[in-house]
């Protein structure tokens, strides 16, 4: 089921599930924290959908905006450095554009804060579907390329502790 959110320049069709993205095992990668950050991740995103659903005025808009935004940057903090820790322990060859893309993700949620007050509707709508693509591309697919390597990693370490 769908409904319409009326922003100044056009309708945008918006869905009314619960949840905008479904948490799905296939996101899993095996490493317990890097799973728990990216089921927060997806949580994050569907908090910042239904509440975009639930606006009811400019203020609470705001706030909302700002949170989800600061929460976003927080978590690219913490995830990313565990994910580039990681990496670089393990000798990733792939590590340096990975950190690329998560810098990416970072300028991005950067410079959505800066102006979150005069992020229009349409624009927070935007950034709730890129939050959804970069579940979908990124911890789907871009880390799905680094867990080999990692658990391999990872499992050498391990036994040279035992």
């Amino acid at each position: 089921m769908a409904a319409y959110i009326k922003t100044d320049d056009k309708s945008h069709i918006v869905m009314k599930e619960k949840d905008f993205v479904k948490w799905d095992p296939k996101y899993k990668v095996g490493i317990p924290v890097i799973d728990e950050q990216h089921e927060h991740l997806v949580t994050l995103c569907n908090e910042f959908y239904q509440s975009l659903l639930k606006n009811n005025n400019e203020q609470s808009y705001n706030s909302l905006v700002r949170q989800t935004l600061e929460e976003c940057l927080k978590y690219a903090g913490t995830h990313f450095k565990e994910e580039e820790r990681l990496m670089l322990a393990s000798g990733y060859e792939g590590y340096k554009h990975h950190k690329h893309v998560h810098d990416s993700f970072t300028e991005k949620v950067q410079i959505a804060y800066a102006s979150f007050e005069r992020l229009p509707v349409a624009e927070a709508i935007k950034f709730a579907r890129f939050l959804y693509e970069w579940v979908h591309t990124h911890i789907a697919h871009e880390d799905r390329l680094y867990i080999p390597h990692l658990v391999k990693f990872l499992q050498q370490n391990a036994s040279k502790n035992s």
